[in-house]
């Protein structure tokens, strides 16, 4: 009898600390934002073909800025630039800006209504440009994903 309790004991306490050592690692996850969608969610621009991926954006309170580049190998005039946040699509109207090529400008757009920060996004872009002396519009669409801060 006594040999078996001994078994027994030995048994509960091999799970119990193998047991013990899966909560401390679930719980070191958690305070480290393992478990936190917005920790995955990190920024990335994907598209923008012609133009360039923008070198920076922020999302923050009512105001979305992003800097975009121009690769385009000559001169460009932006006539337009369209963010889509979740269905609602917001203007750049300040006028055209002229980038030269290699150089970078700031857009600011104003968006209707304040976003909470933290809270993960993804906006659609597109930018309607013209080449420098040319006079067709030419249109570079892409994504932006990131928190709000």
């Amino acid at each position: 009898m006594k040999r078996k309790a001994q078994a027994a004991m030995e048994y509960l306490m091999t799970y119990g600390w193998a047991i013990l050592i899966v909560i401390i690692v679930a719980a070191a996850l958690y305070a480290l934002g393992v478990f936190n969608p917005t920790t995955w969610t990190g920024s990335r621009a994907t598209g923008f073909a012609n133009v360039g991926a923008p070198t920076e954006w922020q999302l923050s309170g009512n105001s979305f800025d992003v800097i975009i580049p121009n690769h385009v190998g000559v001169g460009i005039t932006v006539l337009n630039v369209t963010v889509d946040l979740g269905g609602s699509n917001i203007n750049w109207t300040e006028g055209s800006t002229d980038i030269a090529t290699g150089s970078t400008e700031q857009f600011t757009v104003t968006l209707p209504s304040s976003v909470t920060s933290g809270s993960p996004y993804s906006a659609e872009v597109k930018i309607l440009y013209q080449k420098a002396g040319g006079t067709l519009n030419l249109t570079d669409t892409g994504s932006l994903t990131g928190t709000a801060s």
